[in-house]
């Protein structure tokens, strides 16, 4: 029994497309700071204050234990394509959730600090590319083909 084996096709089947490859990569560059945030470095502060702050917005820790993995590991997992469609659903989940709390603040962002926080245009875009991600998988130049191919 191979480590390929025990990976199912469904995981890292893949179109090899360059759509699914610009979706993954952009989508996994832009969430890696918020995850690398959420580990102490790029200006961020840590895993403590991380998991004081969804205890505060009463969240299990659980949960916020969940939102740094994805962040943090899922978004490399994103940028190299290993387990493309796994990560993009740890991703949608997380940026599905900040769609519900940011809601009450509209569509647009918050550009001239008239509003209370920032709307969800911004996570609707980048749900729209883990979408992509999702159901193509890794695309082009990716973990998931090398895999998929090695079978």
């Amino acid at each position: 029994m191979t480590l390929l084996s025990i990976i199912p096709d469904l995981l890292t089947e893949t179109s090899g497309s360059t759509a699914a490859l610009i979706a993954r990569v952009v989508s996994g560059a832009v969430i890696l700071p918020y995850g690398l945030q959420k580990l102490g470095f790029a200006g961020g502060v840590g895993i403590q204050a991380t998991l004081q702050d969804f205890k505060r917005r009463k969240l299990p820790v659980l949960i916020a234990w969940l939102v740094i993995l994805s962040q943090s590991l899922g978004s490399i997992a994103l940028i190299t394509g290993f387990l493309s469609r796994i990560a993009a659903a740890g991703a949608i989940i997380i940026f599905w959730g900040a769609i519900v709390v940011h809601s009450p603040e509209g569509w647009t962002m918050n550009w001239y600090n008239r509003k209370k926080g920032e709307g969800v245009e911004y996570f609707v875009l980048l749900l729209a590319l883990l979408l992509i991600a999702l159901l193509d998988g890794g695309g082009r130049w990716s973990i998931d083909q090398l895999l998929t191919a090695a079978k």
